[in-house]
Order: structure tokens, then C-alpha cells, then sequence
């Protein structure tokens, strides 16, 4: 059986062919954390001359570009690449050796394989055996044909489709493999080399392609300022396991897919009329490839793990030698004999323990054998995932079918299986492709093409593709599920239509649930998502319905307020009036929700939601007594540990909640039943609710005993990012709260961090802006004045922002400006530096790194790393954080950064913990008041600076090393004060006197001079620098952008490409991430299916009248739109208009009649004076710099007929 072969590239903008990129310094990706070959570009890059002969061909410069391994995969030139010895071996034990790749040939190394268990030297004082990694990677790549594997090229997590917290693989192109070099040795080796590193070998291997005869590059530089192509052509691969290490194995099955997809995109590049290469011609080739790998794949590509499962292991070698399928079966059929007792040979073959493995097998149930013999064979899976799917512990991979469930509907396998970690799948296809078989296998189809079990493990596979919604549109679905239908061969297609879900409702109805809206459109659930809405709903409403608490000791006002009260504070002096205003407006909210079983706390940043916790918290206390039990609870842990650090109260996350009380499964997954319902408690509070997701929410109300609980408290900011994964719970549940139980909703509405910054002279910025972004306010259908004040607000802050750009606008405000990748670094650095010698007081010093250590420290001398923050919302990019880390390091940690690194990271860079390390999964920790290394817990998101490890402090000895094994950091927060955690190995030992396990910095660690907004949520920083580039995408939301502003409590910075126009349009209601969620915890009300896919309303003049009210902020401007389209008259939505000096304001429309512009207002409410005024000021405007441009229509009841009487005078 033929298999095919991963190769892992560094990203390259031009296409991998053999030229420098045209544009290297927006190339941030090669120099990624996750590029190939590891570290080698980022530490051997030199941009300078990349810059000078942008776009030239490598084969001119002979081993000067630091990317030729990769470069050349689809180059028609021979390059040569310089490979040097590693860095720990001394200078004379070796020299650099040149290789020659010839056209077409990319390096990789199967670095699984380098590093497998049997690797180790068994000789004291040498970590690897060097020949046993040379044995095995000369099996690994022996494995592969010449002239018959194909060779799948694809990129690693750094790559431009990484965002958003979701890493991806990406495949970039395809080949058939024309020739393995052997391995390659470098030059003048010592003999003592030769003996101890398998003869000097040169890991990289070249693998040259048998393009152009054969395969195809993906053209994705050509539209990565389209997103709409991107998003048609890029291919991220489903199952992700074989496209890691650098080089993997790739099935039939994972092939097969692969080169379906490619012929999507390539559909795609021929639908568009792209002429990179002759896609009718490569599309052939594809399409016989794809006949090639049915045929290849054999009807029992699983059947080797099969009889690994049946204790036949010494027979897999001989079954994976077949290639022909008439063997394969005849094989089978032989080994079918033997387990029954009717042969003691297969194909020849004798087999150990005969006797035992008969045993065996025939005590297994009925099922399992046929399970074994008949239909797991038929599926590409591995045997550890065969054994998880046939063991009575199969709920450890989230199945809860019996076997007799899964021998009626294999399907189900994809439809449950869960893998113990994220590249342990089983995709739709590895199931699909063994239940409709190839018509020349000669096998019996398990179900027809037809089938209602068919198209039930499509929708679950499509439901589970929109992964923020809780159903979706059946018409759509199924849209999709015919499109992949047409792309498979013949004997596979069927065209489902959308009476099929009329049919066989009872097979349906174990993994959907299915709904028709009003209008009898027909709408998908996947079950669980169903169930756990109404787990939410369930229960809400229970606690809803119950009568207010009764309370053993009356509470006051006063109370409240006393608790309330910040003694300390200077406002009780400086701003007596207002602070006890807001303390009013505060205990009478208290007073409102204390007695409720269920209420809501929200707020914005600095509305005090911690202060008003903590004075429930102690009046339950005084209320209750003893039988006051609590249960603090969030979503993560930094957010846990703040919660207990300012209730004084124990604390803990969800999952932590959930793991102790058997809500987790092995696999991580969360467990529907079976766990316990946990201790009695009175009181349970939840913080950071607007993070928590439909399934953590639904389990964890699952865990809880509702008889013992008083009071649910639910605590949160809803405008800020929604949850990274399904539904949007907390913003569902304050809608329906202030529908039917408005006295349950507490809105904290006053800021006392705007009234200290006020009183104290430092400026109102901050929360002047964000409030612009809150989503809530966006729209007004009730007739208020809330969107127009909103207006104003906004008009008059970007009118202040144009005036003072590139400055202060104020005291906790600025805005700059910038054009290129150049200007963007030299403004952030300089700004940055402007501000550092304000906050120190510095102005000589030896090096910005100075500055840096001193701006990034507390009064008292101690590490402050929370001081300073750069945010993007972009990973990838010149504007995203991996790019800006690299650059603030080398600025800001230039000598320790150039010196040493372990996975780019260095001796005092700024870093933060992106995995979870819980009480199941702690760090190891050195506790300076124990003096010892202990295990402990630290989490995601939390920041910290990198110290030297004291093995290294000792007599200097970072002095003398090449290499740094280990360094320690310490995190900011405040529990951790003591403890200085190891990353690295040889560390520390156990009480055994044995090496702690290492803890590897790429698996913990990132720079964090920059981080993406999700990783800043729930955490405050000093002085922040948001960088927005001027670039519509999916990702920038109003709700991101609101976040990001709302983590300074000093002074936020923004930092903006070109002009205002990016911050304008994020103030558009289509903005929203939040409001285009399909979600019905208590109401089913479907979005419009246009809205869910739209990025700009008015994109390319395709405006949708039906859409109005989701898109715009009053009723009134809703007819008026809705009119604009009826009578066909181009528009855009409140778009900045600018004034020849300068200034600027935004029309509610811009409209066009008859070719010429003209800006349409409506104006609302002149009874207050503030809007009043505003308007006037306005009007002046319009008369001075677009006189004769203005139309203007006024609230009332004849809006309508005036409305159109503009209309019909203009057109």
C-alpha cells in the first residue's frame, strides 16, 4: 500500500519559488514560532538584504537567503543552502556544509521519528542515542516511493489563516514525490562527532517533486487582500495529525481528501478566471490522482488495526506489503479462518500464542467480533482509536452508543468520537469512505448513497463547522452538504433535497433536534447544543419563578452603602456630592437584586461590579449566618484568582469545580450525566459570565443541587468579547431577565474610575471612547433619545480625535496615526519611549532596554509587568503580536534577546502563560519560603518576566554557555509573589535525585510585549497601545474593540492606519459580534441568513431592505433606509464626511441622486438642549462646507411622507 508523505514549508508571500519575497517585511511569518525549521529564519534572517533584492531569484545569492529549505518547492532553479553544525558542538568539531537543491526540492526531517521512545542512549551522560535517530529516520522516509507517493506541502500554526486564537495548518500545494536524496554529513567532522552523532548527519532531507509534470501551488498571495477568495480557496485540513513534526505520514483516506478540497479551490481559481497556472489541465491531474487513491486505498485500510486489537501484530507487516485488493480480502478472509479455528496459517505466516489469541477473540461479545472482522476494517483508523471505540470505557472518547448502536449506524463513530487531544480525530470522510465503498472493492455498501443515516452525519458535521451558532438554517446545510456531494466520485453522489427531513424523523432524532420558525422554515440543531439550551432555560426559569428570599435580619440602604463606602478614597473629600450619588445609585441596586434567587450584576470597566460583590457578599454574611455557604466561580483562572483576592472568599474556575465533582471526561470533554451534584451551598457567584459558552454553562448547572441553593448571582460585562466557543448565554439571559424580570437586572452605569480620573485632573478618555462601542447602545427602536445622544457623543469625540490626532486628545486619550509597516514602527517605538520617560521621569539613560526595566517597575523597586501593554487584534501581519513581539524584543531586550533564546524567548523578555496548568496539570514552581521546588497551579493569560535560573546565576555561568537548557519566570499576580516557575529541563530533581519532567517553553510561553485582545480579557493594564490597521475583516468586531479600550486604567493609546474610518465603521451595528449570533436559550427568533455572512451592509451596492433594522439605530431611520431601497437610491450608512479643514461629521446617509452626493440627516430630539445645541453647530457645518448638500427630515408623524417627497423632488 503506497503512502504519501507531509512536508511542513516556512511561509513564503510569493509561492514557495525559489525568489525572495517582493515585500520580506510583511513576510512576519517565516520567523514564526511555528515556521520550519524551527528557530533557524528568525535567528538567521537578514532583512537588510532580503529588503535590497526583494523579489530576486536565490539562485543568485548562494547561500545567503535564510529560508532556501523551504523556498524552493515549486522554484525552477537549482539553490544552494548552507546548513551549519549545531550550536552546542565546539567551532573545530565541524564545518558548514553546502547543499545543492535542485529545482522543485524542499528539505524536512520526521522529527516524530528523531525523537521516539527508543531513542535514548542507555551511556551515562548522553541524553540521545545518535545512530538509533539515524536508523529511525531512514525507516521513516524508506517508507516512501519515488515516483508513486505523493508529497502534501503545507504550512504550520505560522501562517497568515492562524487568528483569533485558532491555530491552523495550511496545505499550499501538492506533488508526486521524484526523488529522497540520501543524507547528507557535514564537512570536516572530528572523529569523536563521527562516533557521537551518527557520522556528523545533516537531519534535513531533501525531497524533490515531480512539479511542474505534476501538482500545483495554491495561489494564495495573489488575494490575501481578499478574504471573500481566501476564505473559498484555503484549505485547512480537518484532520490535523498527519501535518505535524515537519514531516508526516499521510493515508489514502487523509489524501483523498486533501485533493477533494483541492479541487474545490481549484473550481474556485477557474469560476474567477485566475491565470497563475492552467487550472483546467491541473485539475485533470487531480481528478486521476483522486481514481489513483480509491484504487490504492483498498476496501480494509483499517484492518491492520484491527488485528492489532486482536493481538495479531506480527501479521501487519505482511498485510501492509499487499497491493493489490483481491489479496487484501483473500487475507482477511484467512485470518477470519484462523480465529475460527480453520487454519493455523495466513498466507503462509505461523502464529505465536495461536492458542491464546483464538482464546481471546472468541470470548469477545458477538458484536465486537463482528465489529473486529466486518466493519472497522473498513475504516482508516488507528488502533489506539479502535481499541478506545470497542472498550467498555468508550465514554473516555465521549461515545455513548453500545456496540450494537454502532454496528446499525456506523456513522455514529464520527458523529461521538472525541480524541484525547485536539489532532485525535475521526473526520466524516475516514467513516463515509468505508460505509459507501468503492464499486471495484467488490464490498456490499453498508447504507445506500441515500441514506437518512448519510445525511444525519453531514448536518452534524456542518452544525459542527459554525461553531458560534446553536442551529442553522436547514436550507442552507444542505446547500453545502450537495456542493461536497458533487465533488465526490460518481458512485458517491446524491443529491438530498429538503423533504428528506420529513422522512425517518425517529433516525434524525437522536443526534438533531429540529425546528420550523414562523414561517415554517426548517431549522438544525445538533442534540446536545438543544439540550443544553434548555438546561439554561430550564433552570433560569425555575430560579426566576421562585418567590424573592426571605431574609432573617432586615437590610438597609445604609447598610449597603457602608460597605459600599471606600474610607480611604479622596472622593469623599474631593468630589463629596457626586461619590455619594454614585454610592445611592450602587446600594440601591444592591437592594434591588439581594433578595432575587437569580439577578444579574453588569457594568462596564470601572463601574465597581467587584466593590458591589463584596458588600453582598458580607451582608449575606450578616443576613444568613452560618448558613451562609459560597461558590466563587469563573471561567478561567486568572479571573478566579482575582475574584478571591478581592472578596477575600476561596474561589476556583469552572473546570476546576467540574473535575472535582467527575463533570470531565478523560478526554477533556464535558459529561452530560454521571457526575455529582457537589457540596450544599447557599450562595453561588459566577464572574467573567460574558466568557462562559453554552456547554460549560449547561454543565455546570448540571453539577449543581438546586434544592440547596438560594440565590444565583451572574456577574459581567456583556459588550465585551462574546465566548470563543457556541451560543452567547450571558447576553441572552440579561435580554430575557429585562423582559420578563427586570427587577432581577442590575446596571451599573456609573464609573467611579471616570469620576477619580475627573476630580484628579486626569482626563475622561478612556471611558468617553468605549462607550462608543458598547453594544447595547447601539440601536434605539423604542424612541428614545438613546441613539441620538449616542450620536453626539460619537460625532463630537471624532471631531476631537481630528483635531488633536497624532496627540493627546486626552489626558488618558491618544491617537496616532501611520501609513506603512515603517511608520508603524518607529511611531509605536517612539510613542512608547515619549511615555516611558514620562512615567519614570527619565531622561538620560544608556539604552531604551533600560528604560524599558525601569517604566515596568513598581515605587518599590519591584517587576511591574502589567504596566505597559501593546494589543492587536491580529496574530499574523508587520500590525499583529507576533510581529510586534519580535520587534519591542529586539528594542527592548536587544543583548539577552541576540545572545540566548530557548524557543525565541530570552533572559528578561516579557511573557505570558497561554495553557492552563490546573491542580490535574501543575507546573513546577520554586517556592522561595519553602526553598524547595513544589507543584502549582498558573493559567492562561497570566504575564511575567523571564529570570535567569539560579543554575545559571551561579559563578556567572551564562558567561561561558552557548545554549540556555532553563529559566524561571515570575508572574505578576499577587498569589504567586513567592514563586519563580521553571520552563526548560534539568531544573531541578525529585526527592529521588531524578530530573523534573521538562516543561517545554513552545507548550507554556509566548512574548507578550504584544497580545491579542482575548488574551487581555480579564485582565487591567496601566497604559495600553491598540494598533488597528485599516483592513475589513471578520475578525475586528465592535465588541473586540471595546475590550481592548477598556483594559487601561491610566491611559489607552490608539494607534490607527491612515485615518478614522476604521473606528468609525466599528461603531456600525453590523459591527457586532454579539448581535450576529444565532442563539435560543429563551427566544427562537433566526437571524436573517444574509446578516450572518455580511461584513459591510451596503458592501458593492447589494443593500437589503429587509435587513434595515438590524443595521441601523432608530425606527425612524429604518423607514428612511428601507425607502432609499425601494426607490433604488445608492447609499451608505453614517460614512465620516471630512471638511476641507479638517473636520469632520457623520451624514446618516450619504445618498446619490442623479450622480450628484448629497447627506441626509434626520433629525430627533430638539427638547434637549445638549442635542440641540449639537444640531446647530452641525447645521453651520453643512452650510459652510456643503452648501446646497444637506437634506434634512424631523421626528414626527409625517416622517414618512416627507421622507419620500425628498426622494421624488431629488431623483
Amino acid at each position: 500500500m503506497a503512502i504519501h508523505m507531509s512536508v511542513r514549508l516556512a511561509w513564503h508571500s510569493d509561492g514557495w519559488n525559489g525568489h525572495i519575497c517582493k515585500k520580506p517585511c510583511e513576510n512576519v511569518y517565516c520567523v514564526g514560532q511555528h515556521s520550519y525549521p524551527g528557530e533557524l529564519i528568525a535567528e538567521t534572517r537578514d532583512l537588510e538584504f532580503e529588503k535590497a533584492h526583494a523579489g530576486e531569484s536565490c539562485a543568485m545569492f548562494p547561500c545567503k537567503v535564510a529560508c532556501g529549505l523551504s523556498a524552493n518547492a515549486f522554484g525552477k532553479e537549482s539553490i544552494q543552502v548552507k546548513v551549519d553544525p549545531p550550536s552546542w558542538w565546539e567551532k573545530e568539531d565541524a564545518d558548514s556544509t553546502i547543499l545543492t537543491l535542485p529545482p522543485y526540492t524542499a528539505c524536512t526531517w520526521c522529527y516524530e521519528a528523531m525523537y521516539k521512545a527508543d531513542v535514548f542512549s542507555t551511556v551515562k551522560g548522553k541524553t540521545y542515542d545518535y545512530n538509533k535517530r539515524q536508523r529511525n529516520a531512514e525507516a521513516y522516509f524508506a517508507q516512501f516511493e519515488e515516483g508513486k507517493s505523493l508529497v502534501f506541502y503545507y504550512a504550520g500554526y505560522s501562517n497568515p489563516f492562524s487568528e483569533n486564537e485558532e491555530d491552523n495548518y495550511v496545505i499550499v500545494g501538492a506533488s508526486r514525490i521524484k526523488k529522497i536524496d540520501d543524507f547528507h554529513y557535514y564537512e570536516n567532522t572530528t572523529e569523536q562527532i563521527r562516533a557521537d552523532y551518527a557520522g556528523g548527519v545533516i537531519w534535513q532531507k531533501p525531497i524533490t517533486s515531480n512539479y511542474p509534470d505534476e501538482g500545483l501551488a495554491i495561489p494564495y498571495w495573489k488575494y490575501m487582500d481578499n478574504e471573500d477568495i481566501l476564505n473559498r480557496i484555503v484549505i485547512k485540513p480537518q484532520h490535523r495529525s498527519p501535518f505535524k513534526y515537519g514531516s508526516r505520514e499521510v493515508s489514502n483516506d487523509d489524501a483523498i481528501e486533501i485533493i477533494s478540497q483541492l479541487i474545490n479551490a481549484v473550481d474556485v481559481l477557474i469560476e474567477i478566471r485566475d491565470d497563475t497556472e492552467n487550472w483546467e489541465e491541473r485539475k485533470g491531474w487531480l481528478n486521476s490522482v483522486l481514481n489513483e487513491l480509491w484504487k490504492a486505498r483498498g476496501p480494509y485500510p483499517g484492518f491492520a488495526s484491527a488485528m492489532i486489537n486482536m493481538g495479531l501484530e506480527e501479521l501487519v507487516q505482511y498485510y501492509i506489503a499487499i497491493t493489490n485488493e483481491q489479496d487484501m480480502k483473500l487475507f482477511r478472509d484467512e485470518v477470519k479462518r484462523l480465529l475460527d479455528g480453520e487454519q493455523d496459517e495466513v498466507f503462509g505466516q505461523s502464529i505465536a500464542n495461536l492458542k491464546t489469541i483464538r482464546r481471546e477473540y472468541m470470548l469477545k461479545e458477538d458484536e465486537e467480533q463482528e465489529l473486529l472482522m466486518s466493519i472497522l476494517p473498513r475504516f482508516d483508523l488507528t488502533a489506539e482509536q479502535m481499541g478506545a471505540i470497542l472498550s467498555e470505557e468508550r465514554s473516555d472518547v465521549s461515545i455513548t452508543a453500545s456496540l450494537a448502536k454502532i454496528l446499525e449506524n456506523p456513522y455514529i463513530i464520527f458523529e461521538q468520537y472525541v480524541g484525547m487531544d485536539p489532532d485525535d480525530t475521526i473526520p466524516f470522510y475516514k467513516i463515509d469512505n468505508g460505509i459507501i465503498s468503492s464499486p471495484e472493492y467488490g464490498l456490499e455498501n453498508l447504507f445506500d448513497v441515500g441514506a437518512t443515516e448519510r445525511l444525519r452525519a453531514f448536518c452534524v458535521d456542518e452544525l459542527n463547522r459554525i461553531a458560534a451558532h446553536s442551529f442553522g438554517k436547514a436550507e442552507t446545510i444542505l446547500q453545502s452538504v450537495n456542493h461536497r456531494l458533487d465533488r465526490m466520485p460518481e458512485w458517491k453522489q446524491y443529491t438530498f433535497k429538503l423533504k428528506n427531513f420529513k422522512i425517518d424523523r425517529d433516525i434524525f432524532d437522536k443526534a438533531l433536534e429540529l425546528k420550523e420558525d414562523e414561517e415554517k422554515k426548517l431549522y438544525l440543531y445538533l442534540k446536545w447544543v438543544y439540550e443544553d439550551e434548555r438546561q439554561v432555560e430550564s433552570i433560569f426559569t425555575m430560579l426566576a419563578e421562585r418567590p424573592d428570599i426571605s431574609l432573617k435580619m432586615a437590610i438597609t440602604k445604609d447598610k449597603f452603602k457602608k460597605k459600599l463606602r471606600n474610607p480611604e478614597s479622596k472622593l469623599n473629600e474631593t468630589a463629596a456630592k457626586q461619590y455619594e450619588e454614585i454610592l445611592d445609585k450602587q446600594a440601591d441596586i444592591c437592594m434591588q437584586i439581594f433578595s432575587k434567587p437569580i439577578c444579574v450584576l453588569s457594568g462596564a470597566a470601572g463601574t465597581g461590579k467587584t466593590t458591589v460583590i463584596k458588600a453582598i457578599v458580607e451582608n449575606i454574611e450578616r443576613v444568613h449566618g452560618q448558613a451562609a455557604g459560597f461558590l466563587l466561580m469563573a471561567p478561567t483562572g486568572k479571573a478566579a484568582e482575582r475574584i478571591k483576592t478581592q472578596t477575600e472568599k476561596k474561589s476556583m474556575t469552572i473546570h476546576s469545580h467540574l473535575a472535582s465533582n467527575g463533570w470531565l471526561n478523560k478526554n477533556f470533554t464535558l459529561k452530560r450525566i454521571g457526575g455529582s451534584k457537589g457540596q450544599d451551598v447557599n450562595t453561588i457567584i459566577i464572574d467573567e459570565c460574558s466568557m462562559i459558552d453554552l456547554n460549560l454553562f449547561a454543565t455546570l448547572l448540571r453539577s449543581i443541587n438546586w434544592n440547596s441553593v438560594q440565590r444565583l448571582i451572574l456577574v459581567g460585562d456583556p459588550n465585551q468579547l462574546p465566548p470563543i466557543g457556541r451560543g452567547k448565554v450571558f447576553s441572552d439571559t440579561i435580554a430575557w431577565l429585562n423582559e420578563e424580570y427586570p427587577e432581577n437586572v442590575g446596571v451599573l452605569t456609573e464609573n467611579i474610575r471616570q469620576l477619580v480620573n475627573h476630580v484628579e485632573g486626569n482626563g475622561c478618555g478612556i471611558l468617553d471612547l468605549a462607550e462608543l462601542f458598547i453594544q447595547e447602545k447601539q440601536s434605539d427602536m423604542s424612541e428614545t433619545s438613546t441613539a441620538d445622544e449616542l450620536k453626539r457623543k460619537k460625532e463630537e469625540l471624532f471631531t476631537k480625535i481630528m483635531e488633536n490626532g497624532n496627540g493627546d486628545v486626552d489626558k488618558d486619550l491618544a491617537v496616532y496615526f501611520w501609513k506603512e509597516q515603517e511608520d508603524l514602527e518607529s511611531l509605536l517605538r517612539d510613542v512608547l519611549i515619549k511615555d516611558m520617560e514620562g512615567i519614570t521621569g527619565l531622561t538620560e539613560y544608556s539604552g531604551s532596554d533600560k528604560l524599558w526595566q525601569q517604566a515596568i517597575r513598581k515605587a518599590d523597586g519591584s517587576s511591574n509587568p502589567d504596566a505597559i501593554q501593546i494589543i492587536s487584534p491580529y496574530k499574523g501581519e508587520f500590525y499583529g503580536t507576533g510581529a510586534l513581539n519580535t520587534l519591542m524584543q529586539s528594542e527592548f531586550n536587544p543583548y539577552w534577546s541576540h545572545r540566548y533564546n530557548l524557543d525565541g524567548i530570552s533572559f528578561f523578555d516579557k511573557v505570558i502563560q497561554f495553557r492552563n496548568r490546573p491542580k490535574s496539570d501543575m507546573a513546577y514552581a520554586y517556592n522561595q519560603e519553602t526553598r524547595a521546588v513544589e507543584q502549582h497551579e498558573v493559567f492562561n493569560g497570566e504575564i511575567g518576566l523571564v529570570l535567569m535560573h539560579p543554575f545559571d546565576v551561579k559563578n556567572k555561568r551564562y558567561n561561558y554557555i552557548s545554549t540556555i537548557e532553563r529559566f524561571q519566570v515570575a508572574f505578576s499576580n499577587k498569589s504567586r509573589q513567592k514563586l519563580r516557575y521553571n520552563y526548560g529541563r534539568e531544573y531541578g530533581k525529585n526527592e529521588k535525585g531524578w530530573n523534573l519532567p521538562e516543561q517545554k517553553v513552545q507548550e507554556n510561553l509566548e512574548l507578550a510585549y504584544a497580545i491579542s485582545v482575548h488574551k487581555s480579557q480579564g485582565s487591567e493594564f496601566d497604559y495600553v497601545y491598540i494598533v488597528i490597521p485599516k483592513r475589513d475583516s471578520h475578525l475586528l468586531s465592535m465588541e473586540l474593540l471595546y475590550t481592548a479600550i477598556t483594559r487601561a486604567q491610566k491611559k489607552v493609546t490608539v494607534l490607527l492606519q491612515e485615518d478614522i474610518g476604521t473606528l468609525t465603521s466599528l461603531g456600525h451595528i453590523e459591527k457586532s459580534a454579539v448581535r450576529r449570533i444565532n442563539s435560543s436559550v429563551f427566544k427562537f427568533e433566526p437571524l436573517p441568513e444574509e446578516l450572518l455572512y455580511i461584513q459591510n451592509w451596503y458592501a458593492d451596492e447589494k443593500k437589503l431592505a429587509t435587513l434595515s433594522e438590524y443595521f441601523v439605530r432608530s425606527k425612524s431611520e429604518v423607514i428612511i433606509a428601507n425607502m432609499l431601497v425601494s426607490e433604488e437610491v445608492p447609499f451608505v450608512y453614517e460614512e465620516p464626511l471630512y471638511a476641507p479643514d479638517g473636520t469632520m461629521f457623520l451624514p446618516d446617509f450619504t445618498v446619490k441622486f442623479r450622480g450628484e452626493t448629497y447627506y441626509w440627516e434626520h433629525v430627533g430630539r430638539l427638547d434637549i438642549p445638549d442635542y440641540r445645541a449639537h444640531w446647530e453647530k452641525k447645521e453651520k457645518w453643512y452650510e459652510k462646507h456643503f452648501p446646497g448638500k444637506l437634506l434634512t427630515t424631523y421626528e414626527g408623524k409625517d416622517l414618512s411622507i416627507d421622507a419620500m417627497t425628498i426622494i421624488k423632488e431629488h431623483k
